[in-house]
């Protein structure tokens, strides 16, 4: 999907970052009508298999399958292929090319996500990589290889995404996790952003979870989360 067609009621990812099906499908059934597009991660998945994700496609739903694969390619192809049909909209590997161009060899209607660098590494773990560039190099560094080879998009923080539009001329998807609305917890997250900042630096879809989940009235926090994904779409 072109990064301009996408309808906004399919801009928030949610989060399902709970540790049972049960959970989830509550989750997803309560949030019907406000939220159509659903991340599953490996917590859940290893958990409950397909169950949540069958059921989030039977509602009409669409999943981002977050198991950020890596692995040798054959096996990461073979992976892949599992996925056609589930009604898997975007899943994510490691962004690291042999693997990319794996997942790309499966042929699936799957749209390929290749993860830069995860939100909660810091300088520390720069350091203990013995990286002699900033976090910005790395994650461009990555992105920009992996957009070669076809990638339909990069997972990456918000506060990489303009650095990558300004820098990248290809077309692709930028998904951000890390999003936190004014005044939220920042959790384990190191690199965040607020949903209407994410946007405007270029981000397409934005991975929220506990902030929608653990908030007082959820609906009217999707409300206003969406409301600021439109305005900093309208400028």
């Amino acid at each position: 999907m072109k990064r301009n067609s996408i309808p906004l009621n399919e801009r928030i990812i949610f989060a399902l970052d709970v540790p049972t099906a049960e959970q989830a499908i509550e989750l997803v059934d309560r949030l019907d009508g406000q939220i159509t597009s659903f991340k599953v991660g490996m917590q859940l998945f290893f958990a409950s298999g397909w169950k949540v994700v069958d059921h989030i496609a039977a509602r009409g739903g669409k999943v981002m399958l977050d198991l950020k694969l890596y692995d040798i390619p054959a096996t990461v192809r073979l992976a892949f292929e599992q996925f056609a049909g589930r009604g898997v909209h975007l899943a994510t590997v490691h962004g690291y090319t042999p693997v990319v161009e794996a997942a790309l060899e499966a042929k699936t209607e799957v749209q390929v996500l290749a993860v830069t660098v995860l939100t909660s590494f810091g300088e520390q773990q720069l350091q203990e990589l013995n990286y002699q560039g900033t976090i910005e190099d790395l994650v461009f560094e990555r992105a920009n290889r992996v957009i070669g080879t076809g990638c339909h998009g990069v997972v990456c923080s918000a506060q990489e995404a303009s650095m990558l539009r300004s820098k990248i001329t290809s077309d692709f998807l930028m998904v951000t996790p890390g999003i936190r609305p004014s005044g939220s917890d920042k959790g384990d997250q190191q690199r965040i952003a607020t949903p209407g900042q994410a946007i405007a630096d270029g981000a397409d879809y934005l991975v929220i979870g506990r902030p929608i989940r653990d908030a007082e009235n959820p609906g009217q926090m999707i409300a206003s989360i969406s409301k600021e994904i439109e305005m900093a779409l309208s400028r």
